[in-house]
């Protein structure tokens, strides 16, 4: 997969989202055997870059179809990183990493022991509020607290994309409603169930005006609450 980064066709996904890097660096800081998770991972291009930061350290979890993850993983064994665990899901139209999301949690929840695993999550899936609503509320429960999630294309609408407008998709005419086209899905998801959790804090990540990422963290159990 990631002989894709070098396609010129591929210029627009094959950079590393560099706030995610940023926060990993400062994760390292404190913690020396992070637990990450990635869902959807693209092209691979931020995938690589965190396993050249983790350097096997730690262990990193990634999310998204089985047949990515297939294509992924031989490139990731040849080049020496072996602290990368899969969970791949089908193409079914109901089928997603939300699935496999609510499995780990079960089985979590049923040994008995801490349910939090994540010290840091890069949520990069479907930007859609049927997948990605289901999995931000699954991921605040694997957060540890003092983790950090980072949630990507927190702007991002079927009608601003390049390949999803109705212009050049009008399938999607039939899948969603007007509102639902001109809706960022990730942006309602932060206002519903992130930005008014006490629980959650946002972090500052360099945005002065428009937001294309929002990360939130985890406060601690003795962390004072806003009022």
């Amino acid at each position: 997969m990631l002989e894709k980064l070098t396609d010129p066709a591929n210029v627009h996904i094959s950079t590393p989202s560099q706030h995610a890097l940023k926060l990993i660096e400062a994760l390292l800081e404190r913690e020396q055997q992070p637990v990450v998770c990635e869902v959807g991972i693209g092209i691979g291009a931020t995938t690589a870059a965190i396993c050249r930061l983790l350097a096997n350290r730690g262990t990193y979890h990634l999310f998204d179809y089985s047949s990515r993850l297939d294509d992924l993983k031989p490139d990731l064994d040849g080049l020496g990183f072996t602290n990368v665990v899969y969970h791949g899901n089908s193409r079914r139209k109901l089928d997603s990493y939300n699935w496999a999301l609510a499995q780990m949690l079960l089985a979590r929840r049923a040994a008995g022991g801490a349910v939090p695993v994540f010290d840091f999550v890069f949520l990069d899936g479907a930007h859609a509020f049927h997948h990605d609503a289901p999995a931000a509320l699954l991921l605040k429960d694997l957060l540890k607290p003092g983790g950090v999630i980072l949630f990507d294309d927190y702007d991002w609408s079927f009608a601003i994309s390049p390949t999803m407008n109705p212009a050049v998709f009008p399938q999607i005419l039939e899948v969603y409603t007007d509102e639902q086209i001109k809706t960022p899905h990730v942006r309602l998801i932060c206002d519903l169930f992130m930005d008014h959790d006490p629980d959650y804090q946002k972090v500052d990540i360099g945005y002065r005006s428009h937001e294309h990422r929002r990360a939130y963290r985890k406060l601690g159990p003795k962390e004072p609450r806003p009022a």
